[in-house]
């Protein structure tokens, strides 16, 4: 359970820090995406390297 609150609180952390870059008009739609799925994927990479420690 502990595993999965981690990650609900990573995603919300990537997502607030998007939100944060775009109210300072430091990326339009298509670079947040970009963005966003490119620190999804190294959270999710991170994580699963822990695990495999």
């Amino acid at each position: 359970m502990e595993g999965k609150v981690n990650n609900e609180k990573y995603v919300l952390s990537v997502l607030q820090r998007a939100f944060d870059k775009g109210q300072q008009g430091q990326m339009d739609a298509d670079s947040m995406i970009h963005w966003l799925k490119q620190e999804l994927q190294l959270g999710y990479t991170s994580t699963q390297s822990e695990k495999a420690l």
